[in-house]
């Protein structure tokens, strides 16, 4: 689209000619841009139809089955009908038995596990299982240390074992105490009823996760899409495997263990590589996208292969950390990059959550990586606080694509969850590296991560995209000049309604385009919001405006809803107060036909009659004066509209009417750069001022010569009226009805008058009124201050 086809303002300073030209373009309604050419492009929504609703359909329908597939696959394993819980020296105690027969056992210390063969099964059986914090443990990759690893896979390979004979009945398990006797357990079976609700929430946000990703890569295929889709896909992979590990206990196979840590420590090293991507190529490309995208994604393979073939096992675990550490960091710099280069407010709201992301991150590796002397509360912050820490990301993911549009409980949870991870962190750091008691430690990380939580929430969830609006009274000031204005000017709405936008949401651009808006929405994930213009004459043809504001608070924050609905809402109370003011001009204008009417009828009739019946010449010149006064003012209130030169030619003939009564010579002068129309407040006005003017000259001055000059260039209209009477010192004037009244009249036009010495005699009256297509500043806050 050409420059000149685009309305378009980048900025306050630019230079304008004139008001309305600087602040529209001079674009008429001829050359309005299309809302399609304004949004540089189509501002329909794609449309699902072929390959794409097709694939989008079987990939909704294949991964229900698949999570249902899961669900299934986890009611035949083998359950423990008891829950261990650890202690802070590492052993296990037994906290709840489903069998009431047993529960006078909870709390008792579990010394022993070991599983008889079915009668049918022959050797192989018994196993006795260790009974130590290797129970409890769900995965292998938030365990630091490799002999720990290979600990945990040992006991899994003796599970394997147990699996091996397990039938459908079930198997029998020996639980044994320190202090009690050996008691048996039957291990039957999960069943639909024990697969627990934490799996299906868990598997509800994968399946959300990755179905969010699945349609932005759909809706177009780019580089973007791609890693926004590898970024979603790798964190549902992550909630899969923490779902299945939630209701498996420690019967977990073998191979999905190992499977486990090789997919995890992929997803982790993608999901960082793939946001680097994203800071490349969202919402713009950066200069050498290509080039940052692909060192990225090289370091993430360079890290996977060193810690699985070229470090040693004890670094492996710190070099995948390390490794997405510095690929997450390297997309805060290059995500800052970018709005440099381009400012955009969804660059500073992903920033932001990157940064919480990254932050809650090192805390969970830094407690996990020094909390060894606190096994239990080690295992805990490995299971349950990494699991809120990828929720968390996973809301991230979620509420990215659609920031604008999102529930306030959705953004309050994903930050309850961030300051969730920082509390259980914190608690094993105080635990672990001050030696503080296990009451002290939770309190302190409690209060340390609600005072994080509360300037995490001002920072991200209030200066971004919240807005500081206006009050009401300043918003009713501006809708009451807006429709003011608009009720002198017709022509100064576009400019008028830019004005408020941009008080309100500042934007970095704001345009107006041709086309139909049901209501102001939002485009672009909340970079643009569309606002549909009031219409001056309701079912008039005139082809439809919208405003389109292009990132609010000049970049620093995308519009929301609330700001759409607001906007709505100017629109709304706008247009009733234009269509209001219609209603009353019509009124206005039916009144003043039946007053012209009624005084031509009746007033006039009997004037006429007065005259013929005068007793001398003088009544009789001076009742003809009258009716020609009546009938200028009949033909004034009669008029649907008044053009400046058609009102200067009528005033020309009635001040020459009076100044030939008086016997004065009276000289009228006008001119104009443009024959605008004029209002009926600024007709009555004018037509008042120039008959107090002259008839003050010939009255109180009793001038024999009177000028006066009539000029409207660049929507500055100068009066002067000049007389060669007596009066002098106007500084020494009482201003009585007559001067007041054209000082209040002046006023009402927005514009000043002066009354100076003119030589050798007389007295000169300047009025200026600027602007005079519009009302003026001093005279619309005088209007809204009464």
């Amino acid at each position: 689209m050409s420059n000149a086809a685009r309305l378009h303002e980048a900025g306050h300073d630019a230079p304008a000619p004139s008001r309305l030209d600087g602040l529209l373009g001079r674009h008429t309604a001829a050359h309005w841009p299309t809302l399609e050419e304004a949004l540089q492009r189509t501002t329909e929504r794609p449309r699902w139809i072929g390959w794409r609703l097709r694939l989008l359909v079987f990939i909704v329908v294949g991964s229900c089955l698949a999570v249902a597939a899961c669900g299934w696959w986890l009611t035949q394993q083998p359950r423990l009908p008891v829950t261990l819980k650890a202690t802070g020296d590492g052993h296990l105690t037994l906290q709840s038995v489903d069998y009431p027969t047993l529960r006078k056992l909870e709390g008792q210390a579990l010394v022993g596990l070991r599983i008889d063969p079915p009668p049918d099964i022959g050797p192989g059986l018994p196993i006795s299982l260790p009974t130590d914090m290797l129970l409890l443990q769900q995965s292998a990759r938030w365990m630091p240390s490799p002999l720990e690893r290979d600990r945990l896979e040992r006991f899994h390979v003796q599970i394997d074992r147990v699996r091996a004979h397990w039938r459908p009945d079930g198997l029998v398990a020996h639980l044994r105490f320190a202090h009690t006797a050996e008691e048996p357990l039957l291990i039957a079976p999960r069943g639909w009823a024990g697969v627990s609700a934490l799996f299906w929430l868990l598997a509800a946000l994968a399946l959300a996760v990755f179905l969010v990703g699945a349609v932005v890569l759909l809706a177009g295929l780019q580089a973007r899409n791609a890693a926004f889709a590898v970024l979603t896909t790798a964190q549902s992979a992550q909630l899969m495997l923490m779902a299945l590990h939630s209701n498996l206990d420690f019967f977990a196979p073998g191979w999905l263990i190992r499977l486990d840590l090789h997919v995890r420590v992929a997803c982790d090293l993608c999901s960082a590589a793939a946001l680097v991507q994203v800071a490349v190529t969202h919402p713009h490309r950066q200069p050498g996208w290509v080039g940052l995208a692909g060192t990225a994604w090289s370091l993430a393979a360079a890290t996977a292969w060193g810690a699985y073939q070229g470090l040693p096992r004890e670094a492996a675990w710190w070099a995948v950390q390390i490794g997405a550490g510095l690929l997450l960091v390297t997309s805060v710099a290059l995500m800052t990059r970018g709005q440099h280069l381009a400012p955009h407010p969804f660059t500073l709201v992903m920033r932001r959550f990157t940064l919480m992301s990254i932050t809650t991150g090192m805390a969970l590796t830094a407690a996990i990586a020094l909390g060894g002397s606190r096994p239990d509360l080690q295992r805990h912050l490995a299971v349950y606080g990494a699991m809120i820490w990828h929720v968390f990301v996973a809301t991230e993911l979620l509420l990215s694509p659609y920031l604008s549009r999102t529930r306030q409980v959705l953004q309050e949870f994903s930050l309850l969850a961030a300051s969730s991870t920082v509390a259980a962190s914190l608690d094993l750091l105080f635990v672990a590296v001050f030696s503080m008691g296990q009451f002290t430690s939770m309190t302190l990380s409690l209060f340390l991560a609600v005072g994080v939580y509360m300037v995490a929430r001002r920072w991200l969830l209030t200066l971004l995209p919240g807005r500081e609006s206006l009050s009401m009274e300043k918003l009713f000031q501006h809708l009451y000049r807006i429709a003011r204005e608009v009720e002198r000017q017709p022509d100064t709405l576009d400019a008028s309604m830019l004005r408020l936008m941009r008080e309100l949401f500042d934007p970095l651009q704001a345009s107006i385009a041709q086309g139909a808006l049901q209501a102001a929405c939002l485009r672009g994930n909340g970079a643009v919001l569309l606002v549909g213009m009031p219409r001056l004459h309701g079912g008039s043809p005139e082809p439809g405006r919208v405003l389109v504001l292009q990132h609010a608070h000049k970049g620093r924050r995308l519009f929301t809803l609330e700001d759409a609905s607001l906007a709505e809402r100017i629109v709304e109370q706008l247009q009733r107060a234009l269509n209001f003011d219609q209603a009353v001009e019509q009124g206005r204008t039916e009144e003043r036909l039946r007053i012209a009417q009624d005084l031509h009828d009746d007033i006039g009739a009997r004037l006429l009659t007065l005259m013929y019946q005068a007793p001398n010449p003088e009544i009789e010149q001076y009742i003809r004066h009258t009716i020609q006064d009546l009938k200028t003012l009949t033909r004034g209130l009669a008029a649907q509209s008044h053009s400046l030169m058609e009102a200067a030619a009528e005033w020309k003939r009635d001040l020459h009417h009076r100044a030939s009564v008086a016997e004065c010579r009276l000289d009228f002068d006008f001119s104009a750069d443009t024959n605008v129309a004029l209002t009926m407040v600024q007709w009555s006005a004018l037509t008042r001022i120039l008959r107090e003017l002259v008839s003050n000259a010939l009255s109180h001055a009793r001038a024999t010569h009177i000028a006066v000059h009539l000029s409207l260039a660049e929507d500055r209209l100068t009066l002067t009226v000049e007389d060669n009477g007596i009066g002098r010192t106007p500084s020494n004037w009482s201003h009585g009805l007559g001067l007041g009244g054209v000082r209040k009249r002046v006023k009402q036009l927005g514009g000043s008058v002066r009354w100076v010495e003119a030589e050798p005699n007389g007295i000169r009256c300047e009025v200026v009124v600027e602007p005079f297509a519009g009302p003026g500043p001093a005279a619309l806050e005088d209007q809204v201050s009464h």
